[in-house]
């Protein structure tokens, strides 16, 4: 996608390795866009570009949902599990 592609040469000096800076570039980029600029991102896609981004964007929604489920679900001690 040339728009990543263009944001990765303005950033690249400025990205360690560490995956929250890549977040915070990532997250103040898009916050600065328009839902009007960011539907035009989404058109500029292909097919194989759109399907990944949805893909990993379902993929991380689910395994969230997991988590909160897993944190909100009570324990089983030992004396549930007998009686």
């Amino acid at each position: 996608m040339r728009f990543i592609d263009e944001v990765y040469e303005m950033y690249k000096g400025h990205f360690n390795g560490a995956e929250e800076d890549i977040t915070a570039v990532v997250v103040g980029i898009l916050d600065e866009q328009s839902r009007e600029d960011l539907l035009d991102l989404i058109d500029e896609m292909d097919e194989e570009e759109l399907f990944h981004m949805l893909a990993t964007y379902m993929i991380e929604v689910m395994k969230r949902k997991v988590a909160m489920e897993d944190e909100s679900a009570p324990s089983l001690s030992p004396s549930t599990l007998t009686h």
